[in-house]
C-alpha cells in the first residue's frame, strides 16, 4: 500500500511539473510572439495574459488586446480572446471570442456582436503549425459600420481542412442562415424594396489550392496566392430569387481567375435589374443582356430560369457569349 501511494505522489508530482513547465512555455510563447508582431511595426496592446487550467488544460487568456497590422491597416479589438488545449494535445486548440468585438479598416470601422462565436483548430506538429482542419461557429451575429450600415446573421458556421491527397489544397465550406443584408445593400440592390428582409440561406463548398500551405505564415508575413478554386456548390435564396453555381477556374499569377462556372438563376430578369442597379452590368448593356439572356433561358427550357456560363478570360467576365465586366483578382495580400 505505501509503495501504491509513492507512486501516486511521484506521478502526481511529475503531471503538475509537466503543467507548470508546459504553462509556462504556452505564456512564453504567446507573449513573444505578440512582441515579435510589435517588433515588425504591428501596434500590439494588451493589459493582461494568464494561463491557467491546471491539471488538464492550458487556458490562454489575454484582456483589453488590440494588434493593428500597418500593412494591411487593419486592426482588431476585444475586451478579452482565450485560447483553450489539451495538456496532452498541445496541437489542437479551442479559441473563443467576447460578445462584442471591433473590427477597423482604413476605410470604416465594424462592431461586432454576437451570442457566441468559438473556433477549433487543429495544426501539425511542425515548425511552421501548418493548418490540418478548422471549424468556427458564429451564432446571432450583428455587425455596425461607422458607414450606417448594419448587417447580420441568425448563424454563420465554416469549416476547412487538407484535401486527401492534394498538397497545398484544402476543402472549405461556408453556411449561413437569415441572413440580414442591411439597408446599404438593400438600398443599392433593391431600391424598390421588393425583396424580403432576410436572404434564407447561403451555401458555399469548394475546393481550394494555394501557392504554400496555409500556416503561421499567413498571420506573420503574408497570405498565399490561390491557385485552383473548384466551386463544388454554391447557391443561394433571397425571396422568389434562387442563385447556383459549379465550375471550376484556374488563377493566374495577377489572380485573375481563368475557366466556367456553370450558373442556374431562378427569376433571372429581376436579378439582371439587381445587377443594373447595383452598377456590376452598365445601364447601356442591359438591353442587349437581357435579350442575350431570354434567348438562353430559352434554350433552357423556361422564360424564368437559366443556365448558362459565367466565362473567365484574360482578366474578363462573360455570361454566355455577353462581356459584362472586369474580372476580380483573387489575390489575398
Amino acid at each position: 500500500m505505501r509503495k501504491l501511494i509513492i507512486v501516486v505522489l511521484v506521478a502526481a508530482s511529475a503531471w503538475a511539473a509537466y503543467w507548470v513547465v508546459g504553462a509556462t512555455a504556452s505564456q512564453k510563447a504567446t507573449e513573444g510572439w505578440l512582441e515579435a508582431r510589435r517588433a515588425e511595426g504591428w501596434q500590439v496592446e494588451y493589459s493582461d495574459l494568464k494561463v491557467r487550467g491546471f491539471p488538464n488544460r492550458f487556458d490562454t487568456t489575454i484582456t483589453g488586446i488590440q494588434l493593428t497590422d500597418p500593412e494591411t491597416g487593419l486592426s482588431w479589438s476585444a475586451p478579452f480572446f482565450q485560447l483553450f488545449s489539451l495538456s496532452y494535445q498541445p496541437n489542437h486548440l479551442i479559441a473563443a471570442w467576447p460578445n462584442t468585438q471591433s473590427l477597423a479598416t482604413p476605410f470604416q470601422k465594424i462592431d461586432i456582436e454576437t451570442n457566441a462565436m468559438t473556433a477549433s483548430l487543429k495544426v501539425l506538429p511542425n515548425s511552421t503549425l501548418e493548418l490540418d482542419s478548422a471549424t468556427i461557429v458564429v451564432e446571432a451575429a450583428t455587425l455596425t459600420s461607422s458607414e450606417g450600415w448594419k448587417a447580420g446573421a441568425d448563424k454563420f458556421n465554416a469549416a476547412i481542412r487538407r484535401t486527401a491527397g492534394k498538397d497545398m489544397t484544402y476543402d472549405i465550406a461556408a453556411q449561413a442562415d437569415t441572413v440580414i443584408p442591411g439597408d446599404a445593400l438593400r438600398d443599392m440592390l433593391d431600391a424598390g424594396g421588393t425583396l424580403p428582409d432576410v436572404i434564407e440561406g447561403i451555401t458555399f463548398d469548394t475546393e481550394i489550392g494555394f501557392a504554400r500551405p496555409l500556416d503561421i505564415r499567413v498571420i506573420e508575413q503574408n497570405r498565399p496566392d490561390i491557385t485552383i478554386l473548384n466551386i463544388k456548390d454554391a447557391r443561394g435564396t433571397w425571396g422568389e430569387l434562387q442563385l447556383r453555381a459549379k465550375g471550376d477556374l484556374t488563377v493566374d499569377a495577377e489572380g485573375f481567375p481563368n475557366g466556367e462556372v456553370a450558373l442556374n438563376a431562378r427569376n433571372w430578369r429581376e436579378m439582371l435589374a439587381l445587377a443594373v442597379s447595383a452598377g456590376a452590368i452598365p445601364t447601356e448593356a442591359a438591353s442587349a443582356a437581357e435579350l442575350g439572356l431570354g434567348f438562353l433561358a430559352k434554350l433552357s427550357g423556361s422564360e424564368n430560369s437559366l443556365d448558362a456560363p459565367l466565362g473567365f478570360s484574360n482578366g474578363r467576365v462573360f455570361l454566355g457569349p455577353i462581356p459584362i465586366g472586369t474580372a476580380p483578382s483573387l489575390n489575398l495580400r
